[in-house]
């Protein structure tokens, strides 16, 4: 990238899904924006499956706002596919494993909610993962869900922004940014505004505190089951995601209290034991990752806007949700950060 001092309307510290749709809709809105990002490889949106699940939890209770987030999630998604020229998600149901009685009575009553019902589909057609998947008590399956590609949208818009020198690869020392009545200034790069969109790591941002986040670790496997061919989502504690030819994303839970970003050989065993117990075919591990979420404690997003520094802000906390939160409350922030109506800083 250019060392030549350039210009630019407003900096975006942070390109997970929050920065990098952030980015997409000042854009749209005719802002020129540079982007300050290092790669960092604990971050939640490269390792994520993007998971978009209208329904949720033991009661099977819908995901809070999903009626909204959800077909903006798919209507946002699928422009920028159609931009950047590349697939962004993938629609498939959800099958759950309904393990006793009492849960499949949950999820019996739920269907019946006029509320809820079109998320349930009437009929689940559990053919794909015949003799493949241990046959729990019963099964379930949620219609309208999808798993978006993440690290194709993120690697695709990084190298969107690259190519208009717009990207600064670097771990911002907040230090040396320096702050004036003319805007900001980080090295070579003058902006307006600045947006910090840096994940659980806006725990060490000097400019925002109280942000009550609580990050929460999460692991999983990429394993390789040859020919099983499922391309529905599967959810039985830990989560099958179909990935690309035969390999599955496997994932579950968080963990509140770790010592390292790092990948366990405690969670790999713990995730080991719930393939054993759910796969009837053999699988091979392919790669173990881990990422920590920047969850909140009351699980909603941070919309901020810094109360002594001008056209500063910060977006975060979209957590476990982040693949159905960030379009919509992207949209939202972008649209206050262009034109302040401050209803866009409420949910």
């Amino acid at each position: 990238m250019s060392t030549e001092p350039q210009n630019f309307d407003i900096a975006i510290v942070g390109q997970g899904i929050a920065g990098t749709l952030l980015g997409y809709f000042l854009e749209e809105a005719g802002m020129k924006v540079l982007i300050i990002d290092h790669h960092h490889q604990g971050a939640a949106s490269m390792v994520a499956a993007g998971i978009v699940n209208p329904i949720t939890g033991k009661k099977f209770v819908k995901s809070w706002r999903i009626d909204d987030l959800l077909p903006a999630a798919k209507s946002i998604y699928s422009d920028i596919g159609t931009k950047m020229g590349i697939k962004s998600y993938t629609d498939a149901n959800v099958i759950f494993a309904l393990e006793t009685i009492e849960d499949e009575n949950n999820f019996l009553s739920r269907s019946e909610d006029e509320l809820y019902s079109k998320y349930f589909s009437k009929e689940t057609d559990f053919s794909q993962m015949d003799g493949i998947i241990s046959k729990p008590l019963q099964y379930g399956e949620i219609q309208h869900s999808f798993h978006v590609h993440l690290k194709d949208i993120l690697t695709t818009f990084r190298e969107y922004w690259e190519k208009k020198n717009a990207y600064l690869d670097e771990f911002m020392n907040y230090s040396d940014l320096k702050i004036s009545q003319d805007g900001y200034k980080y090295k070579a790069y003058h902006f307006n505004r600045i947006v910090f969109c840096e994940g659980y790591l806006a725990k060490d941002n000097p400019f925002f505190d109280k942000l009550h986040m609580q990050p929460a670790k999460g692991e999983v496997l990429l394993i390789k089951i040859p020919e099983a061919g499922f391309k529905k989502m599967y959810k039985d504690k830990v989560f099958f995601v179909h990935q690309y030819d035969d390999i599955y994303w496997v994932g579950s839970g968080y963990e509140w209290n770790f010592l390292s970003e790092q990948p366990t050989k405690e969670a790999r065993e713990v995730l080991i034991e719930e393939i054993n117990r759910i796969l009837k075919i053999p699988y091979e591990i392919i790669d173990q990752k881990a990422a920590v979420r920047p969850a909140t404690a009351n699980r909603r997003p941070l919309l901020r806007v810094h109360s002594e520094h001008p056209g500063m802000y910060l977006f975060n906390g979209l957590g476990t949700k982040g693949s159905s939160l960030a379009p919509f409350f992207a949209r939202q922030f972008a649209r206050y950060i262009v034109k302040g109506n401050p209803e866009d800083l409420t949910y």
